[in-house]
């Protein structure tokens, strides 16, 4: 009796031990990022978008923009192989309520169109934001343990959500690198489209405002071993990073 306990109480400790050091190790890279607060205080931002994935024929390119009070988010598209397959400018916008598509200047009420819009304004602004929203409620972080590739030794740690975060509730498993503490790569699922198998998203960092940002990513299929399945890769870009520049307003459908 008395060694059950003991050994209860001893799975306990270790478990919330786990859980300290994976929320420790997170506000770590924050820092390395250029801090959480000094991201945040930048107001908004603006970058020019390129997404192209060979496997799938999904083709973007625009401007984002995001305001992050409200998690505001839209984007003007001269490509958008999804709502506009044979051409034509697309511009999706979230307004803090509501989700909206614009066609060539026309509002559109496509059900399909907005569907993707909310997955795409949800997705984009998550992820260029999601090193510093990895403490956030509903956020569940656990550390794995170490793993060393490439002469690199990475912390792993394990992040999950609640049921009511977010439409969808993925799986990453984030490599912090131990001296750095910046993460190099991580994997994902993207289960709003039923792929519940791993995607490895690696990624270069520039510098901006002081702030670190992986401006050139790349992902390809994988599995949960960090081991590359696939042969091709999807490749995204974020150039002419610009913060502070966007105002409210053009959240607005017009």
């Amino acid at each position: 009796m008395k060694k059950n306990l003991f050994i209860l109480l001893l799975s306990i400790i270790v478990s919330t031990t786990y859980a300290q050091d994976a929320k420790q190790l997170l506000a770590e890279t924050m820092e390395a990022m250029g801090g959480k607060t000094n991201f945040y205080n930048k107001g908004s931002v603006s970058y020019d978008y390129e997404y192209n994935d060979p496997n799938s024929g999904l083709h973007f390119v625009g401007k984002e923009m995001y305001h992050f009070d409200g998690e505001l988010s839209r984007a003007n598209f001269t490509t958008h192989t999804m709502t506009a397959p044979k051409g034509g400018a697309v511009t999706e916008g979230y307004d803090g309520t509501n989700f909206w598509v614009n066609i060539d200047g026309q509002k559109t009420t496509s059900e399909e169109a907005l569907g993707f819009a909310r997955f795409l304004r949800k997705t984009n602004y998550y992820w260029f934001t999601m090193f510093f929203k990895l403490l956030d409620d509903g956020v569940n972080q656990e550390f794995t343990g170490t793993k060393t590739m490439n002469g690199k030794t990475y912390n792993i740690v394990k992040i999950t959500f609640g049921e009511k975060v977010g439409d969808a509730q993925d799986t990453y498993v984030l490599y912090i690198n131990k001296e750095t503490k910046l993460i190099d790569q991580f994997l994902f699922t993207i289960t709003a489209f039923g792929v519940t198998e791993p995607n490895l998203m690696r990624f270069d960092y520039e510098t901006i405002d002081g702030i670190k940002i992986p401006t050139r990513r790349n992902y390809i299929k994988s599995n949960w071993d960090g081991e590359i399945i696939g042969t091709i890769p999807a490749i995204t870009t974020w150039e002419n990073i610009q913060f502070g520049n966007v105002d409210r307003s053009v959240f607005i459908q017009k």
